[in-house]
């Protein structure tokens, strides 16, 4: 999906009043009556601030991420900003006060071609609660953003220290994104079928964000996010996580220098299971990443995604239609519909990695193999690889096992 534009909604288009604005109001009414339900664009519960407030502008890219919280008694809204920790940047920000984007403090900006991977940790002042919907909002530059929830801060909080297990592994985890824009749901109302669902939220969360950053424009870009959580109106059915990191990728090599090679994993699924949505994380090496179930025997491909670069998240409900998945045009796509796995059915997931001088030629790589050794599991887009099936569910899955030879389409360039 293209960036979004900075530009404001004109006057004769708002859908309510902006004067004086500071919380997404939600509901039915959108801040653009002139266009239609977009989950970045045009949604209420997550109303631009380049809409809202005229004085929102910096000096770094993707102001038009930023989005005004929900009001106190409808959500919360967790983020990471140079103003400070829980509310710091909103009573500042929301009064036209942006001097904190002049002259950030250290870490809060990357300069042109560095790459890192980084931990934050924020303490919050929230109060315990069910939730269901949110918003995700990165400025660009980051690849992953990880994000768990937990008592106490391992280490000091408000700095950037860096990347670590507690980031990927430990914790509750919050959905995250891999772009700069995230929805849960992707359409403006719940999906009938999942209404009722929930995760849950500590009181006083302190928020682990395990962000992957890479700079490849000419400016320094600034480190930020921005999370609308939405409170559940009638929480009646947990929400669980697709585990697909097999633990051993990180010990292990993908590949040495001049290899192709496939990484594939599945389970076969041990009761009744919905799968929500899906999204595959990679780096630059892999060319194609495809996830599929079989059923009666029969394969269907549920996501496949070939642009590592701008990774896909998709969502299986009666609320919205995904492009059907193209191996010959190489186009994104996935599964449309409600998504039912039972007893006895299987989920698979592969890695096409190609680490070879033409691929490093392809995507403009630093390195090539030769230079850079074997492949190994890290967050590095080019250095390292990773393999990863994260997803939401109701109901459980197994333990991932790799596995042989995939199907052709998985391995299709």
């Amino acid at each position: 999906m293209p960036a979004p534009g900075v530009e404001p909604i004109s006057a004769e288009c708002r859908g309510f009043d902006f004067n004086g604005l500071v919380y997404s109001p939600g509901g039915e009414v959108l801040p653009n009556k002139c266009a239609a339900f977009h989950p970045t664009l045009n949604n209420p519960y997550a109303v631009r601030c380049v809409d809202a407030w005229p004085w929102f502008k910096t000096q770094y890219a993707g102001d038009q991420y930023c989005v005004l919280p929900p009001a106190p008694d409808k959500g919360i809204q967790f983020g990471h900003h140079p103003q400070g920790e829980f509310d710091a940047w909103f009573q500042a920000v929301s009064k036209g006060d942006m001097s904190a984007y002049e002259n950030p403090g250290e870490g809060w900006t990357l300069e042109p071609g560095a790459e890192e991977e980084r931990n934050i940790y924020i303490q919050h002042k929230n109060p315990a609660g069910k939730y269901q919907r949110v918003n995700n909002r990165m400025r660009g530059g980051s690849h992953h953003m990880i994000v768990s929830a937990g008592e106490v801060a391992p280490g000091q909080s408000n700095v950037w220290i860096p990347g670590s297990p507690e980031g990927l592994f430990l914790g509750t985890g919050v959905p995250g994104a891999q772009r700069p824009d995230e929805n849960t749901p992707q359409s403006q109302a719940v999906p009938a079928e999942d209404v009722g669902l929930y995760r849950e939220i500590i009181a006083n969360a302190v928020i682990t964000y395990n962000m992957h950053h890479f700079n490849p424009s000419d400016k320094p870009i600034m480190k930020e996010a921005w999370q609308n959580i939405w409170w559940a109106e009638n929480p009646q059915t947990p929400v669980n996580g697709v585990n697909g990191l097999p633990i051993l990728q990180a010990v292990g090599t993908f590949a040495n220098p001049g290899q192709i090679v496939d990484m594939h994993y599945g389970y076969t699924v041990p009761g009744k299971m919905r799968i929500l949505g899906l999204f595959g994380h990679r780096h630059a090496w892999t060319t194609n990443f495809s996830a599929w179930v079989v059923r009666g025997g029969k394969e269907e491909v549920v996501y496949q995604s070939f642009d590592w670069f701008d990774e896909p998240t998709f969502q299986y409900n009666s609320e919205v239609k995904n492009p059907v998945p193209d191996t010959t045009t190489r186009t994104d796509g996935a599964h449309t519909g409600i998504l039912e796995l039972k007893q006895g059915d299987e989920l698979h997931f592969n890695c096409h990695i190609e680490y070879t001088d033409e691929r490093a030629k392809e995507e403009n790589s630093p390195v090539t193999p030769a230079q850079n050794g074997p492949l190994r599991f890290a967050n590095q887009a080019f250095t390292a690889e990773m393999c990863i099936l994260f997803g939401s569910a109701v109901g459980q899955g197994g333990d991932m096992a790799q596995l042989g030879a995939p199907p052709a389409f998985a391995k299709s360039r």
